[in-house]
């Protein structure tokens, strides 16, 4: 073992002389190594932006690395043939889609022109006697009954509490 050893580094190496003062030369720098760590990515980054245009449209696209035109251009044929037909209006429609967007003029009613007056002299008096005519048409007969309901149950709880009393009472003796 030791013999293989020995003819290995004395095997001659061009720029060194023997494979044993490459070795040793190549240790001493290998210890610097960790210094330039830093400039490992960005030595990566710049060969690449030299190599990356020499290397084969073909091999980008079997290592994925670029997408296939070819398979793009079946793709929007079969997209194309899939596609729904093109809706033929008739000029009837096609005025009325144009017309569509279109705000119809704004005309002032009575109710808009009572606003107005009302808001410059502050007397809203007209529009309070259309609102209590609303609520009594837009009301139920008997639908305040409600109301007398609750007065009950205020009397029913009056009820209780004097019983509550009366009973104090009675403890009491």
């Amino acid at each position: 073992m030791a013999t293989l050893a020995r003819l290995l580094s004395s095997a001659p190496v061009p720029l060194f002389g023997s494979a044993r003062t490459a070795g040793m030369f190549a240790v001493a720098k290998a210890k610097a190594l960790p210094r330039f760590a830093g400039w490992a990515v960005p030595l990566g980054v710049g060969a690449l932006w030299f190599v990356w245009p020499a290397v084969d449209d073909n091999w980008k696209i079997e290592m994925g690395l670029k997408a296939d035109p070819e398979a793009a251009a079946k793709a929007a044929e079969a997209a194309a043939a899939a596609a729904p037909k093109k809706v033929e209006l008739s000029p009837a429609a096609e005025a009325k889609v144009e017309a569509a967007y279109k705000v119809e003029e704004y005309v002032e009613t009575d109710d808009d022109k009572m606003l107005a007056k009302a808001e410059s002299t502050g007397d809203y008096s007209y529009f309070e006697e259309k609102w209590e005519a609303f609520s009594e048409k837009s009301g139920r007969p008997g639908e305040d009954d409600d109301d007398d309901d609750d007065d009950d149950d205020d009397d029913d709880d009056d009820d209780d509490e004097d019983e509550d009393e009366e009973e104090d009472e009675d403890d009491d003796e």
